[in-house]
């Protein structure tokens, strides 16, 4: 009989332990993965402000982009490749950065990015760092495969 009261303790603490509101990194690895997963990779465009700060800048080689100029990139991506599916494969989080390991799929059946349609499968792997600021997207970096997409799609002979 002594067992009952003391389960009951165990499992009220673990509800407890349950319970308790996730870490600021967590929050922001959530956020992260619902922008590449349902945002972009669900074509949901329409959440992108959701989860950016207005300020956001979206650091490039050659120049710095704004939210409207990053929203339009993702319009054309989504343009391009209509069937575009995104996965998160891992993520990281220290202090208010998130880095994000991701996949990209999709068939290039329509003109975009400045690629005419292809009709061919494309499918590539990048890493993003996100900062963050209040719980949302105030900075992001990220790189990507370009002449692999490019030699995927026929635009650029395949490598030797």
């Amino acid at each position: 009989m002594r067992k009952g009261p003391m389960l009951l303790l165990l499992f009220a603490i673990s509800l407890l332990s349950l319970a308790q509101p996730a870490t600021e990194q967590e929050r922001n690895k959530q956020v992260a993965r619902n922008f590449f997963e349902q945002v972009l990779g669900q074509g949901r465009l329409d959440k992108y402000g959701e989860s950016h700060a207005k300020d956001f800048v979206a650091h490039a080689r050659d120049h710095d982009a704004g939210l409207e100029e990053d929203m339009a990139a993702a319009r054309e991506e989504r343009k391009a490749l209509p069937d575009m599916t995104v996965r998160v494969n891992e993520m990281v989080a220290e202090r208010d950065l998130v880095a994000v390991h991701w996949t990209v799929a999709g068939t290039n059946t329509q003109a975009g990015m400045g690629f005419p349609a292809t009709g061919k499968k494309i499918k590539t792997v990048g890493m993003t760092l996100f900062r963050f600021k209040g719980g949302k997207i105030c900075e992001e970096w990220s790189v990507f495969d370009m002449l692999s997409v490019m030699q995927q799609a026929g635009l650029l002979p395949a490598r030797q």
